[in-house]
């Protein structure tokens, strides 16, 4: 008998590392939840991975709402009966000195960042209890191991290190369960928003960016994919609790 193709949710699918992700899990056969804040984008992705065959639903939510995430969770449970893989990617970035950074805006970084990663593992671990298996991965950051500040993103490096003591708080937790909980840590990955933010920036960053990466370059989205898409299949059976650093050599 046939198993039934594996149900992932993955956040922030709307662009970046997300929409990469959840287009590189469709073509590895899984039915994939496209979730993301922004509903029309979210909506565009999974019509484009339906357009080519693949399974897929737009799912609109704010990570950091409980009740959002509780129906996001119960939306995709209720269209395909399980779920097998959550992907964390949806992220929200800062780049200010850290004596500029309000506590309100400390605060919407970690309510998405790490509140969100927190409220999502919650509301979908009960789903993998109750099937005896299930994949979590984190998308963290190299700032969250190295820290932040030279760049002016203080308050990104705090929710991504936090993020990084909860993926293996919970791989701990549930590992008997048959829940694995593993995370990424990107370095600099030129996104679509990166792209942008760089019309910002003054002449030379990138290029000191570079220097201090090994591989003197940054990472495409898909490549960042590829090792979520690893971390979430079953080649990674036997691998739980760990930070997977796809960042080019930088934390050498």
């Amino acid at each position: 008998m046939n198993q039934p193709a594996p149900v992932a949710i993955v956040t922030g699918a709307a662009s970046g590392i997300g929409e990469a992700t959840a287009k590189l899990l469709a073509e590895r056969g899984y039915r994939v939840a496209v979730a993301d804040l922004r509903e029309e984008a979210a909506e565009r992705v999974a019509s484009a991975l339906r357009v080519d065959g693949r399974d897929a639903l737009a799912v609109a939510v704010d990570v950091a709402d409980e009740a959002q995430v509780q129906r996001m969770v119960a939306q995709v449970v209720e269209h395909w009966q399980r779920l097998d893989v959550l992907v964390n990617s949806a992220g929200l970035e800062s780049a200010k000195p850290f004596l500029d950074i309000s506590l309100d805006e400390f605060r919407r970084v970690i309510d998405v960042n790490t509140a969100g990663t927190w409220l999502c593992c919650q509301q979908a671990i009960p789903q993998m209890l109750k099937q005896g298996s299930g994949a979590i991965v984190n998308v963290s950051s190299i700032a969250g191991q190295k820290g932040g500040g030279l760049l002016g993103t203080a308050a990104y490096a705090t929710s991504k290190g936090a993020v990084i003591a909860l993926t293996k708080s919970l791989a701990r937790e549930f590992a008997k369960a048959g829940i694995r909980v593993n995370a990424v840590a990107p370095a600099f990955t030129l996104t679509d928003f990166v792209r942008r933010q760089l019309d910002t920036k003054p002449e030379g960053f990138v290029d000191t960016i570079y220097a201090a990466t090994p591989m003197g370059r940054g990472a495409q989205p898909r490549e960042i994919a590829a090792v979520i898409a690893f971390l979430a299949s079953n080649d990674a059976s036997f691998v739980t609790g760990h930070v997977y650093n796809a960042d080019g050599g930088t934390a050498i």
